[in-house]
């Protein structure tokens, strides 16, 4: 049995002591609505120096899915190291944020850095250095990942590595925002709204959405406050204010918390798993 099985046998068992009666329903703890995961890409400054701080101060946590080499990593790693240990997850983007550029709009992927002429060995490979790297900074042994750009083929988009994935992390993010039931949730490829560009109105009606299906609303941020694909800090702080207010209908925790719990659910419900 893989450590990442083992993981979830252990996890099954206490999710299902805590879960209701009712056998035949999904679950979330404590009879909240629907859960909620805060997320971040590409390990930059404004998340540290904005979006950890309100975090902290709302007493939410967070998942920062870092880049190996992104701009933070060589002159702030203890301050990543801060982050982990005040509970918030550390999980990968891998090592170059690798993109398809021969897709619409991505001009701005560097030749060396395009996933159309990676080998699924290279994507494998580097998957495998950026978890190094990141037990090396919180020593956590289980992890999970969010695709670059939402991209999940390489090799001229001919190769999936969905099974690299699905082998090597408990659960990764995509980027569409829908899920009609949480039965529709995919571990794989998991859904992820974009505040940016939009008023906390939006966001609003995303998370009560997600409440009324009861599914989970996982918020996919990069710049806040700063850096691009900015959330404004106000709206940010407002999205952390609401979420505070509503904690009796939402479960907020970390992305690979969230996923660790559906994964017991449905095991214990006898669903299929995609």
């Amino acid at each position: 049995m893989t450590t990442k099985s083992l993981v979830f046998a252990a996890l099954s068992i206490g999710y299902a002591l805590c879960a209701a009666a009712d056998t035949n329903s999904f679950r979330w703890p404590n009879e909240k609505g629907a859960a909620v995961c805060l997320t971040y890409d590409d390990s930059l400054a404004s998340q540290l120096d904005v979006a950890y701080p309100q975090l902290e101060e709302a007493g939410l946590k967070g998942t920062f899915f870092l880049q190996g080499n992104g701009r933070t990593m060589n002159d702030r790693l203890d301050d990543w190291r801060d982050v982990a240990s005040a509970g918030h997850e550390l999980a990968s983007h891998s090592l170059f944020h690798p993109c398809r550029k021969a897709l619409p709009g991505r001009d701005w992927v560097a030749a060396n850095r395009d996933l159309d002429q990676y080998s699924l060995d290279r994507v494998r490979s580097e998957l495998e250095i950026t978890n190094t790297l990141l037990h090396a900074i919180d020593g956590q042994s289980t992890r999970t990942f969010a695709y670059p750009c939402g991209d999940t083929a390489a090799e001229h988009g001919e190769s999936s590595f969905l099974p690299i994935a699905d082998d090597l992390f408990v659960a990764s993010r995509g980027v569409y925002s829908n899920l009609g039931s949480i039965r529709d949730l995919d571990f794989n490829n998991t859904p992820g709204f974009d505040p940016s560009g939009k008023d906390l109105s939006a966001s609003i009606a995303y998370l009560e959405d997600c409440y009324e299906k009861g599914t989970v609303a996982v918020f996919l941020m990069h710049g806040v406050g700063g850096d691009y694909l900015v959330t404004d800090a106000e709206l940010h702080q407002a999205l952390l204010d609401y979420l505070v207010e509503n904690q009796d209908r939402f479960w907020i925790d970390t992305f690979k918390n969230v996923m660790t719990h559906a994964h017991a659910e449905f095991q214990r419900l006898g669903w299929d798993e995609r």
